[in-house]
């Protein structure tokens, strides 16, 4: 059946993104960013199998002059420079047919908003879904028009790069509702196009709640946990669309079993029915013999038989409604144990994988390229993970004080836009100079978190997040670090024992000791513990002996000395005697 899909998000300068990065590799193509310098050559990668350019009033400019533009018309380091909007393409729909279908929406885009759609139409992924197929569709964030000069320039920008306060002073829907119209646009669209072939799948925008569904969404896996997936790796977005799968077809067993009682109850009302009126048919007969006296005994041996006929009729109905009567019981019974077990498994969490044991870690001391390379893809996932999420606490902590400086910004608008004529002015000032106090302490809290950027604090926060919500994902990627941090100790102590010594020295440790060897190569320590090998000092010398501290990135050292004994004199300790 055809699947819904339609998602979108802005190409940014603050996430490392570049407009013209983005349509060299989703178009296949080379294209390099005159700003940067820096040449995009995609045009090796395959799975591109149509892309068009669509300007409004069909203005023509060259897909390389037209992102470039976009780039250099943007001046702020987090502008946004394009933005991209991504749709599943029926795979019951022809090829031709479905770029027919992508490139129409893309053409409407481009004369509804006044702005240059950029269209690559891509194959499924050969190790994916074979029915995946799929359109990016880019978006600049300006209105492209032809200035008086005949130059084509991009201008102001688009109603769908507005803020809701520009669109409400347009009298224009809201970000939110327009991107349902959007939707919807599309949905018809597709739609459309799909009767034109004969195809009898539809596709609906709605929401399952707003569909009055109770089956629950799966989620998209995204082409990292797809790949894990394949690989027979299971994740926690595919653990979680398992678990409603079977959820829903609980619902759908749940659903026959409701038809089936409904049905069953409805054939003991047919019974029932034909019972009643076999009883009226005899009594009205009855009634009828009983006035024809001529033929009483042949009416009264035809009634008795009547009768009779009715009397074993109703039996039979007797028979049919218990029989109805113990199906209906049973599929009652099988219908709770069904809702029962539907409540159960909507409540249960996936069960996380289960942690390596501590076995595992220690087993890889000796270093293994593929262990390493694997734990270490884990650990930059990880990072990843903790950056985005750190990254969205930061904008949620932004918008939060954006909704909270909005009534603020208001109240102080509505004071100063009503300054009484005669009395209570001093009154009026002193309120209208809090309110403004008020908004510039929410606007300079604001401004501050903002250019601080993702702290400490939020990539914590973010941590915490993954640990609480994908506990098994943060369990694995902390053995990962485990293992990585095992592997760097085991590599460091070989090559301290290339140099004599028992094991390389730790961070965060302080080490006491004389000096036995102090090189270009490095330092070897003596202490009670062992020998220690430190990377070079040119303050330690050999023979003596020191405090050394490994903060990591530097040391703290510290000579000992021997302390003299008060009944020395200055002439023993130079080995003179008088």
């Amino acid at each position: 059946m055809a699947i819904y899909h339609l998602s979108t998000k802005p190409v940014s300068r603050s996430s490392g993104r570049t407009a013209t990065a983005s349509i060299a590799y989703r178009a296949g193509i080379a294209i390099k960013d005159e700003r940067t310098g820096k040449e995009h050559d995609y045009t090796k990668r395959s799975g591109v199998v149509s892309t068009r350019l669509h300007t409004p009033n069909d203005l023509e400019i060259k897909r390389n002059e037209l992102w470039n533009l976009a780039e250099a018309t943007e001046t702020r380091k987090n502008s946004r420079t394009a933005r991209e909007i991504v749709v599943n393409l029926p795979h019951e729909l022809s090829g031709r047919g479905r770029i027919m279908l992508v490139n129409e929406f893309a053409k409407d885009l481009a004369n509804q908003y006044g702005v240059a759609v950029d269209v690559a139409v891509h194959t499924p992924d050969a190790q994916g879904d074979n029915r995946n197929h799929h359109a990016h569709i880019m978006l600049t964030t300006r209105k492209l028009e032809r200035l008086e000069s005949g130059r084509v320039a991009l201008t102001s920008k688009s109603q769908l790069e507005m803020s809701n306060t520009q669109l409400k002073e347009r009298d224009l829907p809201s970000a939110r509702d327009e991107l349902k119209l959007i939707r919807k646009q599309w949905a018809d669209l597709t739609n459309k196009h799909l009767k034109e072939a004969k195809v009898d799948a539809r596709i609906d925008h709605r929401s399952h709640k707003d569909r009055g569904l109770e089956q629950l969404p799966t989620q998209k896996l995204g082409w990292e946990a797809s790949a894990m997936e394949r690989k027979g790796i299971a994740t926690d977005k595919g653990d979680y669309n398992r678990m409603v799968r079977d959820f829903n077809q609980t619902l759908n067993q749940v659903a026959e079993l409701d038809k089936s009682i409904k049905d069953l109850k409805e054939q003991r009302e047919q019974s029932n029915d034909r019972v009643r009126e076999a009883i009226d048919r005899t009594i009205e007969y009855v009634k009828f013999t009983a006035k024809n006296t001529a033929r009483t005994d042949q009416n009264t041996d035809f009634a008795n038989q009547v009768i009779a006929d009715a009397q074993r009729q109703t039996e039979e109905a007797e028979r049919a409604i218990d029989r109805a009567n113990r199906a209906i019981a049973e599929h009652q019974r099988q219908l709770e144990a069904k809702k029962s077990s539907a409540k159960l498994d909507r409540t249960v969490a996936p069960t996380p994988q289960q942690i390596k044991k501590q076995s595992e870690v220690t087993a890889v001391t000796k270093p293994s390229p593929d262990v390493f390379r694997e734990n270490r893809k884990i650990y930059l996932e990880y990072v990843e993970k903790i950056e985005t999420a750190a990254k969205a606490i930061l904008s949620s902590q932004l918008k939060t004080l954006q909704d909270k400086g909005k009534p603020a910004l208001a109240n102080f608008e509505k004071l100063r836009d009503n300054e009484p004529l005669f009395f209570g002015k001093d009154k009026w000032r002193e309120d209208k100079q809090n309110a403004l106090n008020a908004f510039n302490a929410i606007k300079a809290r604001h401004d501050s978190i903002k250019d601080n950027g993702v702290t400490d604090e939020h990539l914590e926060q973010a941590k915490q997040h993954i640990a609480k919500h994908e506990p098994s994902y943060h369990a694995k990627a902390q053995q990962a670090i485990e293992i990585l941090q095992e592997l760097n100790r085991a590599k460091k102590d070989e090559k301290a024992k290339e140099y004599g010594a028992d094991f390389h020295a730790q961070q965060g440790k302080t080490y006491s000791g004389k000096i036995l060897r102090a090189d270009e190569n490095g330092i070897v320590q003596q202490t009670r513990d062992g020998t220690v090998y430190h990377p070079a000092l040119s303050s330690v010398e050999q023979g003596k002996s020191y405090n050394l501290e490994n903060n990591g990135s530097s040391y703290n050292v510290q000579q000992e000395y021997e302390v003299r004994k008060t009944d020395k004199s200055l002439d023993q300790d130079r080995g003179m005697n008088r």
